[in-house]
């Protein structure tokens, strides 16, 4: 599956819906269950080693989640965290790195690991041309993640319409570089959802909790992409079950929304 193949699989009437992953095992288990769309975790991948999420495992650690895969029309999308790094030779290799190992998608923050404010607009978008100038061919699908409401009282951001305002006008700052698509971990108002979905050009993409979150809640609000993050591998950890039978349980629960059009799991 291409960049194009991929992009048309977001449909803000239909959101693809993705299970992320955390290793070999849970990718290969997941493959295993017809899904040809593998996203994978920062905290989760992080969090099986005993380590701490924001770039403590390396990019070649954060890759190798997909080497299990069997199939190579497979769509593998990268949480990239914030790059790997600031400098921009060093940035233009790690994407040639993803490049060469068929790395179809990453998710990019415009937060450095271990600080609380966002990059200024001028460097996170100066990182945006980089890696465009490097992936020369755009074969990669470019999905910003803005952390503008997760970090903090997540509750109190998610009532901050003078935050709503900034974090629309920043997205819209982004567009002009070429992205592919927005997704904002933490904004869980689906007012606040709604707006952001009218007043932006690219796909929209939220993470819900696969436990807590009611997913049906959330498919009519103009969102094109549904993550789970971490609580996947959270929920699958906290159960006695096999990563195998673990998704297939996940896939048949979810599998009559899919069934009435409803969302879109990426099935083979």
């Amino acid at each position: 599956m291409n960049k194009a193949d991929f992009t048309k699989l977001h449909h803000p009437n239909r959101p693809l819906t993705l299970l992320n992953v955390w290793n070999k095992d849970s990718a290969k288990a997941l493959q295993h269950e017809g899904i040809k769309v593998m996203a994978s975790s920062s905290y989760a991948s992080a969090a099986v080693m005993n380590k701490d999420d924001g770039q403590q495992i390396s990019l070649k650690e954060n890759v190798e989640i997909f080497s299990n895969l069997l199939i190579n029309d497979t769509f593998k999308s990268l949480d990239f965290e914030a790059g790997y790094s600031d400098n921009s030779n060093d940035l233009q290799h790690n994407i040639n790195y993803l490049l060469k190992n068929n790395i179809g998608g990453i998710n990019l923050e415009d937060k450095l690991p271990g600080q609380n404010q966002l990059q200024t607009i001028e460097i996170f978008t100066d990182k945006i041309n980089i890696i465009h100038q490097t992936d020369n061919d755009k074969k990669m699908f470019l999905n910003i993640r803005t952390d503008s409401f997760f970090s903090g009282d997540l509750m109190a951001k998610n009532q901050n319409k003078n935050l709503l305002k900034k974090t629309i006008k920043r997205i819209n700052q982004y567009e002009k570089h070429a992205i592919d698509g927005i997704f904002i971990p933490g904004l869980k108002n689906k007012e606040f959802i709604s707006t952001v979905a009218r007043n932006i050009s690219v796909p929209l993409n939220i993470m819900l909790d696969i436990q807590s979150d009611k997913l049906e809640e959330y498919l009519s609000l103009g969102i094109s992409r549904i993550s789970f993050g971490p609580s996947t591998f959270l929920e699958y950890s906290n159960s006695n079950l096999t990563v195998e039978d673990f998704f297939k349980n996940k896939i048949d629960e979810l599998s009559y929304l899919e069934d009435n059009k409803m969302i879109n799991l990426a099935r083979r």
